[in-house]
């Protein structure tokens, strides 16, 4: 068995990605294309407070070499979340990609006024694909691995294949990946989810969920496997990344006990809200029977009865007496 540092902590997957060709091998995968050049624009781990789940955010710029040759410049963002986290939040890191200055300058060919072709530079937007590595389930989509891409339709529904291809729609639009651990297989049925084998957190390591145990007959892997698997061998023995991981786990434990507090703060939230009403509703039956037993006692005291003679009959003291009467 091979022994290799777990992934889904976020130190070891920033170990992992740091390194230029296991990044290249990865993102291939994951997105089924070949990229030839990568560099990380950007990475942020956003962990504000106690109170915000922790999301790994790594920004990439990509030289995507398509089957016909040709190349082609991708942005792409990715996500990573080990618990349950807002959409919003997702949508609001995908905004600030969209609001950057993600442009690639090419050389267009235009016809000009005087009827003669020119060249010209111009600014074109780079293609977006967001890939999101959720620790946790979606609920009712059981697949581990997800993709999702706008489709065009015309008026009556029917596919237009053609404005995949056209810049207004392509660069206005973006793709994405999703994969959830939870439901990684042990028997991969794709090349993406044989990679994806390193995030199966059923190879836990016993008592140690810092590593995991990988089966080290891994001729038939794909290629490239073999790199991204040393690069995790790497990381079970870095001590910054041991180190980080131990952080993890505190910093996880912290937010489960927030977590539990805040729950226990609700429930006696709503049991003092509870007894508030309950209160309130006594109040309420309590100023009721005050005032038919002021009426009671005032129909007796017109009727000639003495104040004496009411305090006994309906068995109240005299200073009580004189309050309802006065």
């Amino acid at each position: 068995m091979i022994q290799i540092a777990n992934p889904i902590y976020d130190s070891v997957f920033k170990y992992m990605m740091q390194n230029n060709k296991v990044c290249m091998i990865l993102l291939s995968a994951l997105l089924n294309r070949d990229i030839v050049e990568v560099e990380l624009k950007n990475n942020e781990l956003i962990r504000a407070d106690l109170k915000k789940f922790a999301v790994l955010r790594l920004d990439f710029l990509a030289k995507i070499k398509n089957p016909d040759g040709t190349f082609e410049m991708v942005s792409i963002e990715l996500q990573k979340a080990e618990k349950s986290t807002e959409i919003v939040r997702f949508r609001r890191y995908l905004a600030k990609l969209y609001d950057s200055e993600a442009y690639e300058v090419k050389n267009i060919q235009r016809v000009n006024r005087k009827k003669k072709v020119v060249e010209i530079k111009q600014e074109i937007p780079i293609h977006i694909v967001a890939i999101y590595i959720l620790g946790h389930p979606l609920d009712d989509v059981t697949e581990p691995v997800v993709y999702y891409s706008p489709q065009a339709k015309n008026a009556l529904g029917e596919p237009v294949e053609k404005a995949a291809l056209n810049p207004f729609f392509r660069y206005l639009s973006h793709d994405s990946v999703v994969v959830q651990i939870p439901y990684l297989r042990k028997n991969a049925r794709s090349k993406v989810e044989e990679f994806l084998e390193i995030f199966d957190q059923s190879n836990v390591m016993p008592n140690d969920a810092h590593y995991l145990l990988l089966d080290d007959n891994i001729e038939n892997k794909p290629e490239g496997y073999n790199a991204v698997v040393r690069q995790l061998v790497s990381a079970a023995s870095d001590k910054e990344t041991k180190t980080n991981m131990m952080f993890e786990d505190e910093f996880a434990e912290d937010l489960e006990n927030w977590t539990e507090l805040e729950e226990i703060v609700e429930e006696q939230k709503e049991k003092l809200a509870e007894q508030k009403e309950q209160l309130s509703l006594k109040d309420k039956q309590l100023s009721q029977q005050n005032a038919q037993l002021s009426a009671f006692a005032k129909t007796l005291f017109a009727m000639g009865l003495s104040r004496k003679d009411i305090s006994e009959k309906i068995n109240i003291s005299l200073e009580q007496l004189n309050k309802l009467l006065d």
